[in-house]
């Protein structure tokens, strides 16, 4: 359901799955996303969201939190189409989520993020845990500001 209390029961859902369920970043921010609004995120699902943790496998690279939300919109706002360009509207949504966890972040690498804690600390999981919290609950308030039926 998409309404006011969308953002927070995001946050409230991926803080449950990365820290009970052990989901990394972006699988918990994709699938807290997606079942806050209604949607079942099976197995199949999730799988898509795998490879994305640790910045993309332990790579460091683009942060997987952010990487789960913008999964999220591609799944609210892509295509309808198999063929043809991705919808522009989706592009611009998307901008806003990266623009967004920019500000808020500084930057998007995950092992510029995670400067000086190494994975599998506490620290390091602790850190992981709050922007993923963060991160979703920002993608929240982004899908649920663009969500036609949503719109003031």
């Amino acid at each position: 359901m998409l309404d006011k209390t969308f953002p927070e029961r995001v946050a409230q859902r991926a803080e449950a799955l990365f820290r009970e369920d052990r989901l990394n970043c972006a699988e918990t921010v994709f699938k807290a996303l997606l079942e806050e609004s209604g949607y079942d995120c099976p197995l199949e699902v999730l799988r898509l969201a795998s490879a994305f943790g640790k910045g993309m496998g332990k790579a460091g690279c683009s942060c997987g939190s952010l990487v789960g939300g913008e999964m999220a919109i591609g799944f609210f706002f892509g295509r309808e189409e198999e063929t043809g360009f991705c919808p522009e509207s989706c592009e611009e949504i998307a901008r806003e989520l990266h623009d967004r966890f920019v500000k808020e972040n500084r930057v998007t690498c995950c092992r510029i993020l995670h400067k000086g804690l190494a994975y599998g600390t506490p620290e390091q999981f602790d850190s992981c845990a709050l922007r993923s919290v963060r991160a979703a609950r920002m993608a929240a308030e982004v899908i649920l500001a663009h969500m036609p039926e949503t719109r003031q």
